[in-house]
């Protein structure tokens, strides 16, 4: 009887720490991809700005106006992510 309840709360635990530790992995992936958007983001602006200077020959002015734009998405973008975060946190702290 002793074990039984003893083999039953390793079991919950063990749950309880598989969930966690999935939430925690959930976590990393999402932040990870919003990292990956922000350097792309500025990278794509970057590219086609780039490409639209060698073909109005108007060095830097496109360039840097993709750099600006790529990195006002990039910006976008993260904080969209911290408000959704911190929504879904807010709604799990209820």
């Amino acid at each position: 009887m002793k074990h039984e309840k003893k083999r039953e709360k390793i079991v919950s635990d063990l749950k309880n720490w598989r969930k966690d530790q999935a939430e925690a992995y959930k976590t990393y992936v999402k932040t990870s991809a919003v990292g990956l958007e922000f350097g792309l983001a500025i990278a794509v602006g970057a590219l086609i700005g780039y490409f639209l200077d060698k073909y109005f020959a108007s060095s830097p002015y496109c360039l840097i106006g993709g750099v600006i734009i790529g990195s006002i998405a990039a910006v976008k973008r993260i904080w969209l992510f911290s408000k959704s975060y911190l929504e879904k946190n807010k709604s799990d702290d209820k």
